[in-house]
């Protein structure tokens, strides 16, 4: 006779959805089946009969333990296996037969990994070690939900994974499962002999069902409890570790570091092993921007899951980091990436792939993690041997039918002349500028004006700048040109037409119709006298002879309406495609655009240099010098800043408009100045402030070790003079000192008479009110900006003066767009700690700084 050595116990309801699944699965397996059914109206058993006789009806009394218990009462085998509908055990579980005919006679309690799928594709999942398998007679079951174990004897683990489809639910079913869970719980915690690791318990269970709860609230208040419970016991129960990783992740998600590193360190000091926790430091790291640490614990993370994939049943809780292995990897393939390893980087990326499509993981954002990385490759050599990875990665994509913006990578390869799989680049195209580039790519032409006309030049010009834009980079036949501009003629008023008309006597020119272009200029007169002067002198050239290498009138019409213009023709079209124009076209033009639209320096610079033609843009030496700027070459900016001015004067006063350059600015030298001051700073001050004509519109800021120097450094009389003309024509002036400031810092003073210096800056109302008297003989003294223009001090402080007041202004030195570093007016600048040790050696000390936005108040006295 055969030995009863297995039985199976379960308990069910409603379940003829799932009910099928686990018997087939089980029935080879086990010795018995026992089915307690409590009070099922579907055909749940029905499907039980057709698999066992031993079916039992107990009616349902709202307690999952009572139910249990009742189960354990008709197995007859040696072992019992408890068992759900919502299980299924596979092939390999068969092997658990003769691990229990071999278990010593003092083991008593087997665990088991229960492998949870969350979703419909079978892909995410969690796992846990359970008890599962009795030895029949030595367990019951306790508390009406998450009921528990009663065990006694020794307890072993063994590798025999059961699968869990219970958490894939509807949303009808989510809800009816949260409602019923909550309050069977939060009945069993009002149990007042619960002990403290079964409260722990079931707070755990209640926090993860509050997961599904609308009211987010009710989740982290019982997360805190739970917290507060676990740090009152001193110890963490298995449960209390998967606790700690996932209030550790809702800190982390709430940018609680702190709290959340200090979770994931408690469940890693208490079980090394555990893999989830080292997955949460890495998002901690990931937001602290520390990509070293988050490889450090990806690779851990990654090392940890492997074991518990090997070694479930040592696990007494749930590890959910199984679903998480993609995300993890894509770190290292990132840290790889990063620091130019390619072979590891190639590896990786293949293996986020491969863990991605086995987990479920969103792919999209795990190649987009990978993608950012690669925009930050400077190195052209490095990302010409990456080439054939980041097509591997296009075509993932195609493969899993992903619609990503790939373009910004592919946009960077191309500029570099890394030639691409145009084919598989064209999968992705999804606007116009994207279908020329890839034109340009496969056929090597100018793309410039079907992009910006969208390939309609009759329906599209509508300004004048435009023509002329289209006459310019024309690169078609004359013919056609001819064509267009007497179609486009027409939808313009007279004004405009004259111009295209002398524009239609230049091409026939160069076609050596002579006749056609005298005609095509006298026409152009009559409807556009303004011209005249421009095609006058053309038409008395062909007087005297015809020769079609006459100069026409495109380049003088061009430069009377576009002149000091940086483009003939602002384009409205996206970022991306201003950035990256020259990728259709190759004219200085595209080039151009490209760089000031670009934020990589070197890029910027390169394309720059690749211009030819730099007289044609008014601008050009104006944007390399803003570029050296960046590079702090400041000795370079200053020189081309310069130049930028000489070839375009309307660059001297950016801000006004009104001072063209001339050279004319006096300026003045000092033996403090020395080559070897360190230049800290240069740009044109115009940018924010006119120079009013009379100070030098390209500056730098030097440094000493009392203060810092304008660069060329104005005279006093320059100063004055626009002072004088900025009061004339600026009304609010950003260095203006509130009288309230003033006002405020005379009455601290409290001195009937007080030496003012610059008193044109203190209203004289200000000093009536007060009843102050301006004395050079008071031992008071008041200043407002006076640190600004001289370089010393003592010759500002009279040696007699005991107290006093200066109000300044000081930039943040750590930013060079500070306002304070563009005013004309100033040519000294000090930090307050600069002014602080110049009092000092004076034999004065600090009794209080106030400060007000970038205005400092400082009060000294006679130490």
């Amino acid at each position: 006779m055969k030995k009863c050595l297995l039985s199976v116990a379960m308990i069910v309801k409603d379940e003829e959805h799932n009910i099928r699944r686990a018997l087939e699965s089980i029935k080879d397996i086990a010795d018995e089946i026992v089915v307690v059914d409590t009070g099922s109206t579907d055909k749940t058993p029905e499907i039980v009969r057709e698999y066992t006789d031993k079916l039992y009806f107990h009616p349902w009394e709202g307690n999952f333990s009572k139910a249990r218990n009742q189960s354990l009462k008709y197995p007859t085998c040696e072992w019992v296996l408890i068992f759900d509908a919502d299980e299924e055990v596979k092939e390999d579980f068969k092997g658990i037969r003769n691990f229990l005919e071999n278990l010593p006679n003092d083991v008593n309690t087997v665990y088991l990994p229960t492998l949870s799928y969350l979703d419909w594709d079978f892909k995410k999942t969690e796992i846990a070690s359970t008890p599962r398998v009795f030895r029949n007679g030595t367990i019951y079951y306790k508390n009406i939900i998450h009921n528990q174990p009663v065990y006694k004897g020794k307890v072993v683990n063994a590798p025999f994974t059961i699968y869990h489809y219970g958490y894939i639910w509807t949303r009808k079913l989510r809800i009816q499962k949260y409602n019923r869970t909550r309050t069977l719980i939060l009945k069993h915690l009002e149990n007042k002999n619960l002990n403290p690791v079964e409260k722990i318990y079931y707070l755990v269970q209640l926090y993860k069902t509050e997961n599904l709860s609308k009211y987010k609230n009710r989740k982290i208040e019982v997360g805190w409890k739970t917290l507060k419970e676990i740090e009152k016991i001193g110890k963490i129960p298995a449960i209390g570790l998967e606790f700690l990783f996932l209030f550790g992740m809702d800190a982390l998600n709430k940018e609680n570091l702190e709290l959340a590193e200090n979770l994931f360190n408690k469940a890693i000091e208490a079980v090394p092993k555990y893999p989830d926790p080292y997955y949460g430091l890495t998002g901690v790291y990931e937001k602290k921007d520390d990509l070293e640490s988050q490889y450090k614990y990806a690779k851990l993370f990654l090392e940890k899951i492997e074991y518990a994939e090997k070694h479930p049943e040592e696990f007494e809780w749930t590890i959910i980091g199984f679903k998480h292995k993609g995300t993890a990897n894509a770190v290292i393939t990132k840290y790889f990436l990063k620091n130019k390893d390619k072979k590891n980087f190639e590896n990786n990326l293949r293996k986020t792939i491969e863990f991605a499509k086995a987990t479920g993981e969103n792919i999209k954002r795990l190649i987009n993690i990978i993608l950012q990385e690669c925009l930050k490759i400077n190195d052209i050599d490095f990302l010409k041997s990456i080439k054939s990875s980041y097509e591997y990665i296009l075509n993932v994509l195609v493969e899993n039918n992903i619609n990503i913006d790939i373009w910004k990578t592919a946009f960077k390869f191309l500029d570099n002349n890394i030639k691409l799989d145009v084919n598989l680049l064209e999968k992705f195209v999804q606007t116009d500028f994207q279908n020329f580039v890839i034109k340009s790519q496969k056929e090597g032409g100018d793309f410039l004006l079907e992009f910006i006309f969208k390939n309609d030049f009759e329906n599209n010009i509508k300004t004048l700048n435009e023509v002329l834009f289209l006459f310019k980079y024309f690169n078609g036949p004359k013919e056609k040109l001819l064509k267009l501009l007497a179609n486009i003629r027409k939808n313009f008023p007279e004004d405009i037409q004259g111009i295209i008309y002398s524009l239609i006597g230049d091409i026939y020119l160069k076609l050596s119709n002579f006749s056609a272009a005298i005609s095509s200029y006298k026409k152009a007169i009559e409807l556009n006298k303004d011209i005249s002067n421009f095609i006058k002198p053309v038409l008395d050239d062909l007087k005297t002879r015809l020769d079609p290498n006459i100069d026409g009138v495109f380049e003088e019409i061009l430069n009377y309406y576009t002149k000091h213009k940086e483009l003939i023709l602002t384009i409205d079209v996206d970022e991306i495609e201003l950035k990256y124009l020259n990728l259709i076209s190759n004219t200085d033009y595209a080039k151009y655009v490209a760089s000031i639209n670009c934020y990589d320096i070197d890029r910027k610079l390169r394309l720059l240099n690749e211009i030819k033609n730099k007289d044609e843009f008014p601008f050009y030496y104006y944007r390399l010098a803003k570029i050296y700027e960046e590079k702090e070459d400041f000795e370079k900016a200053f020189s081309t800043h310069i130049k930028a001015c000489e070839e375009n004067h309307k660059i001297a006063d950016l801000k006004l408009g009104m001072y063209e350059y001339d050279g004319f600015y006096p300026n003045s030298t000092y033996a403090f100045m020395k080559n070897s001051d360190k230049i800290v700073w240069c740009k044109n001050i115009s940018e924010k402030l006119s120079g009013f004509g009379i100070i030098q519109p390209i500056r730098m800021w030097k440094k000493t070790e009392k203060f810092y120097y304008a660069y060329p450094y104005p005279t006093n009389d320059a100063i004055k003079i626009a002072k004088k003309r900025r009061k004339k024509l600026i009304k609010d002036w950003p260095f203006k000192i509130d009288d309230e400031i003033i006002f405020n810092s005379l009455a601290k003073l409290n001195e009937n008479s007080i030496y003012i210096i610059e008193n044109e800056e203190v209203p004289e109302y200000l000093l009536k009110e007060l009843e102050i008297n301006n004395s050079k003989e008071s031992s008071a003294l008041f200043s407002i900006n006076t640190v600004h223009v001289e370089p010393e001090l003592s010759k500002i402080i009279p040696k007699y003066i005991k107290k006093g007041i200066i109000i300044y202004f000081e930039p943040n030195f750590d930013d060079k767009d500070d306002i304070v570093f563009f005013n004309p007016e100033f040519k000294i600048l000090r930090s307050t700690n600069q002014i602080k040790n110049e009092l000092t050696e004076l034999g004065f000390k600090v009794v209080k700084i106030t400060a007000v936005k970038n205005i400092r108040i400082l009060s000294f006295e006679k130490s």
